[in-house]
């Protein structure tokens, strides 16, 4: 059985990987691999996905409670939206959103988007891109 912050995550994953209007291979990687974790079935991750493309408010109420999983979270967040080199305005909006919501803004936001970044650079290394 899925924790609810695992399915938060994933909720979190699709909503960046999907805000610069384009889901990259590395971005649906990281999705799947939370599809794994959750146990969710295909049809339910369709359902997700077809939610998250037709509504602008998908990323609104995406709660995970403890700091320090939030943290973590948006960590994994910053982290696939820069597997491609870079985050892009728009994924950085919806991740501030989302940062809003696990209540983590200024330096504490700064010091874990930081840490995304290096995590996305490590990860792209060790993959050869």
């Amino acid at each position: 059985m899925a924790s609810m912050e695992d399915l938060e995550l994933l909720r979190a994953t699709i909503a960046v990987a999907l805000a610069d209007g384009e889901m990259r291979r590395s971005e649906m990687g990281v999705i799947r691999g939370l599809v794994e974790r959750t146990g969710i079935g295909q049809i339910s991750f369709e359902a997700m996905l077809k939610a998250a493309e037709q509504n602008p408010s998908f990323t609104d109420n995406i709660l995970i409670f403890a700091p320090d999983k939030a943290r973590r979270a948006l960590e994994v967040l910053v982290a696939q939206a820069g597997l491609d080199g870079d985050v892009s305005p728009h994924e950085r909006t919806v991740i501030e959103r989302i940062a809003k919501q696990f209540k983590i803004s200024g330096a504490e936001f700064n010091e874990v988007f930081n840490a995304g970044v290096r995590r996305a650079e490590a990860l792209r290394k060790g993959h050869g891109s």
